[in-house]
C-alpha cells in the first residue's frame, strides 16, 4: 500500500479504527481526485514566450536526445551540433535546418529521454535564450508563433519557484513554495484550456521562464513530489502568497469578497524585520482631499469630518478607512495611489498626508518574508504551512488513482 499523509483524520482513525480512517480519506479523496483527475501523466502544457509575439526561433540540442516530428510525422533525429530554425509562414510554420527546408502545420521536438533539455532563442523579436526540459510545441496563431513546453510538473515547479523568488532561500522554504506552487498550478489547471494548453508563463498563471539551474530547488521540487494541499472538505486549497504581510494577514473575504477556507487571518512576527517590513509615501493633502471627495463623495469642506481621512490608525487590519456613512474600501485606495499594501496610517504633514505603511501586497495566505525568516529559524515546511493556512491537509496526488480504484 502506497504511503500517505494526511493531517487531522489520523487522530480519528485512532477512536474508530484503521478501516473508518480508510474509508474517511478514500470519500474525501474522491473528491480531489474529479479536479486533477487529467494529471495522470504527471505532465502539463505551458505556453511560452506568452506575450512576445514571436515570429521565429532556434532551437538549440542541449542535453538527452530528441526526435523531431513534423503535423505528427517522425523527420529525423535532433544533432548536437547545429540549430535548428522555426519560422511563422502564415497559417503554417517553416521547419529549416542545413539542407533542409520544408513548412508543416506544427513542428515537435519530442525528447527521447527524461534528461532532454534544449534552448530556445527568440530571433524575431531578438530575446534572450532560455533552457527547457522536455517537450517542444510550435504552431501558428494570429500572426505569431505558439510555443507550448509539455514539461513534467516536477521541472515545471522546480522553475517557478526559481523565477517566483529566486536561488538564495532557506530549504524549507523551497519546499513551501514548491507545495504552493504545485497547488496553485493544479488549482488553475483550465484556466487555458480553450487555447489549448494549461498555463501561461507570465504573472496571469505562474512566472515561468525556464528550467532551474538551483540543485537545491529542483531537489526541493523532488522532495516534495505530489504533495498538493487540500482544506476539511478535500478541495483544493486556493495557495495564495505575497511578499510581507506587515504582522498580520488578512481573511480571503476582506480582500476579494470571498470567504476561502484556510485563508483566515493570523498575527504574524516573523516579518517585521524583512525588507518590505515596512514603507512610507507622501501625497499631496490637496491630491487626497480631491480623491476622496470625487470618488466617494467625501464632505471635505466639513472641517472636523475631515479629520477622519487626514489622521487615520490602523492597529490591526481593516477593510474600510471610514467606517460610518462613507466606506472606503482599502484596496482601492491602495490600487488608486498605487501602494504597497493596505495596512497604513495617515498622519497630516503640512501640505502633504504621509502614508506609513506595513507590508507588500494583498496580504492574504503565505507571507513569503515570514515564512524565508521561519524556515531560518529551523521550522519545517509542514509547520510554516500549517503556520499561514488554516486547517490544511498535505496530500501526494498519485495516492488518487490508489484510492480510486479502490
Amino acid at each position: 500500500m502506497k504511503q500517505f499523509f494526511f493531517l487531522t483524520y489520523a487522530k480519528r482513525a485512532m477512536m474508530h479504527g484503521v478501516i473508518s480512517f480508510l474509508l474517511i480519506i478514500s470519500c474525501l479523496l474522491s473528491v480531489v481526485y474529479a479536479q486533477v483527475a487529467n494529471v495522470k501523466q504527471q505532465t502539463i502544457s505551458i505556453r511560452i514566450f506568452a506575450s512576445y509575439n514571436t515570429v521565429s526561433i532556434n532551437f538549440f540540442h542541449v542535453s538527452g536526445e530528441y526526435s523531431i516530428y513534423g503535423d505528427s510525422t517522425k523527420l529525423f533525429d535532433a544533432d548536437k551540433i547545429s540549430f535548428i530554425t522555426v519560422s511563422l509562414a502564415g497559417d503554417s510554420v517553416l521547419l529549416q535546418k542545413p539542407n533542409y527546408l520544408r513548412k508543416f502545420r506544427s513542428v515537435q521536438f519530442v525528447p527521447k529521454t527524461t534528461s532532454s533539455s534544449c534552448k530556445i532563442k527568440s530571433i524575431q523579436p531578438d530575446y534572450k535564450v532560455r533552457t527547457y526540459d522536455d517537450e517542444l510545441q510550435v504552431s501558428a496563431l494570429h500572426k505569431s508563433l505558439r510555443l507550448i513546453n509539455k514539461i513534467d510538473i516536477e521541472k515545471y515547479v522546480a522553475g517557478v519557484v526559481q523565477w517566483e523568488v529566486g536561488t538564495k532561500n532557506p530549504q524549507e522554504f523551497n519546499k513551501v513554495k514548491t507545495i504552493v506552487i504545485r497547488t496553485y498550478a493544479l488549482g488553475n489547471w483550465r484556466r487555458h484550456e480553450d487555447e489549448g494548453f494549461q498555463l501561461c508563463d507570465e504573472v496571469h498563471c505562474q512566472v515561468f521562464k525556464g528550467k532551474t539551474f538551483s540543485q537545491n530547488i529542483y531537489d526541493a521540487a523532488f522532495q516534495t513530489a505530489e504533495y498538493i494541499l487540500v482544506d476539511d472538505s478535500a478541495r483544493l486549497v486556493t495557495a495564495a502568497f505575497h511578499s510581507n504581510c506587515g504582522g498580520q494577514t488578512m481573511n480571503s473575504e476582506d480582500v476579494w469578497s470571498k470567504s476561502v477556507a484556510g485563508l483566515r487571518s493570523v498575527n504574524d512576527t516573523f516579518c517585521l524585520r524583512k525588507t518590505n517590513a515596512v514603507w512610507q509615501k507622501k501625497i499631496p493633502k490637496d491630491l487626497w482631499l480631491d480623491y476622496v471627495k470625487t470618488k466617494y463623495g467625501f464632505p471635505v469642506s466639513d472641517s472636523n469630518v475631515v479629520k477622519k481621512i487626514l489622521n487615520f490608525n490602523q492597529f490591526n487590519r481593516l477593510v474600510y478607512l471610514v467606517n460610518d456613512d462613507f466606506f472606503i474600501p482599502l484596496k482601492f485606495v491602495r490600487e488608486d495611489m498605487k501602494l504597497k499594501s493596505t495596512f497604513f496610517t495617515i498622519k497630516e504633514e503640512g501640505e502633504n498626508v504621509l502614508f506609513s505603511g506595513k507590508g507588500f501586497g494583498h496580504g492574504v495566505g503565505l507571507c513569503q518574508e515570514g515564512a524565508m525568516r521561519m524556515a531560518e529559524k529551523g521550522y519545517s515546511y509542514t509547520k510554516i504551512l500549517n503556520f499561514y493556512y488554516t486547517n490544511i491537509h498535505l496530500i501526494r496526488f498519485s495516492q488518487l488513482d490508489f484510492f480510486n480504484s479502490e
